[in-house]
């Protein structure tokens, strides 16, 4: 535990670049006390409400949190929200150079109506435009990639399936990391077929059994879609998050490894992979073992299953929980 403690303190000194789908969070708090007599839905009496970083956003988010800084590389439109967006990262202390606005492009957000007094969550309303982002601005995210990349100390791939992560971007970054730069990859659906060669991929339970094509109902099955998620990606590692079964890590030639969760009350498990990814690429930047790597994520994993909503890991809680395992 003591080597954990010293790739922590390492964190202030990286440096990484966040690519993917940019997202503002929304959560209006209430209390439900009648139903409508207008039809049968409860009628929420508004308490409060507040904005978060959401998508590779709350990844940025993260990141800095930890201690470390962070460059976002994305996508916003020329909105309200895509204002918003950009306030809050400059707030967070992550630069957003990489960040590029296109008009025709409605900057993604959810939001959700939670009650109390349990925390549950009513309804999501979802804001996003159907018009494919145009190929000039797509260009524009490649060439900042192609151009940067080499001058982080890692680079994270938070993939939503929203249009900012695609294949041509993808072999960008493929060519990138032949050259010995940590890449790590949140995935999605959309580009199953385009990852190749990441240092790390952290696909959730439900999407490695999507990806592999191997639905995962116990360990052997698990293990099966592990050894092919390796081949399929020709990733030198696969850490599979399985929520309150905690998380899997796979790596060529080598037992699969296990961690419990560490979550103490979970409440919600809205941007527990932004965390894990962060927290994953942030360690294995400051020469973490990938099981290093994975007992830091899966310790922060366990402080965002606590709490409502999308939220970062300050390094300071991160450090205490560590100290006290050892």
């Amino acid at each position: 535990m003591r080597d954990l403690l010293d790739i922590l303190r390492k964190f202030q000194h990286a440096r990484l670049l966040v690519v993917g789908d940019l997202m503002l969070d929304r959560f209006v708090w209430g209390e439900v006390e009648r139903l409508s007599p207008e039809a049968p839905v409860p009628v929420l009496r508004v308490v409060s409400e507040n904005l978060r970083l959401g998508g590779a956003a709350n990844v940025v988010n993260n990141v800095c949190s930890l201690g470390a800084r962070a460059t976002a590389c994305g996508i916003i439109g020329k909105d309200d929200a895509g204002k918003r967006i950009i306030a809050a990262l400059r707030k967070v202390g992550a630069s957003t150079g990489g960040v590029f606005a296109d008009g025709r492009f409605q900057t993604i957000q959810k939001s959700r109506i939670i009650a109390s007094p349990h925390h549950q969550q009513i309804v999501r309303l979802d804001r996003e435009g159907r018009s494919p982002v145009s190929t000039r601005t797509l260009g524009k995210l490649r060439d900042f990639i192609r151009a940067k990349a080499v001058h982080y100390d890692g680079v994270i791939i938070s993939d939503y399936g929203k249009g900012a992560v695609h294949a041509e971007l993808l072999n960008a970054l493929t060519q990138q990391s032949k050259k010995n730069i940590v890449c790590v990859v949140d995935p999605k659906k959309e580009n199953y077929q385009h990852y190749r060669f990441p240092t790390l991929i952290t696909p959730n339970k439900a999407e490695a059994s999507e990806a592999s094509g191997i639905p995962i109902v116990d360990e052997r099955s698990l293990s099966e879609a592990g050894d092919r998620l390796i081949r399929k990606w020709r990733a030198d590692a696969v850490l599979i998050t399985r929520g309150s079964e905690g998380m899997s890590l796979f790596r060529p030639q080598r037992p699969v490894k296990h961690f419990p969760t560490e979550a103490r009350d979970v409440f919600d498990v809205t941007g527990a992979g932004d965390t894990v990814v962060a927290a994953c690429a942030l360690a294995l930047a400051c020469g973490a073992s990938f099981e290093d790597a994975a007992v830091i994520a899966n310790v922060a994993a366990g402080f965002v299953g606590d709490e409502i909503g999308t939220v970062a890991v300050p390094i300071e809680k991160l450090t205490k929980s560590i100290r006290e395992k050892i």
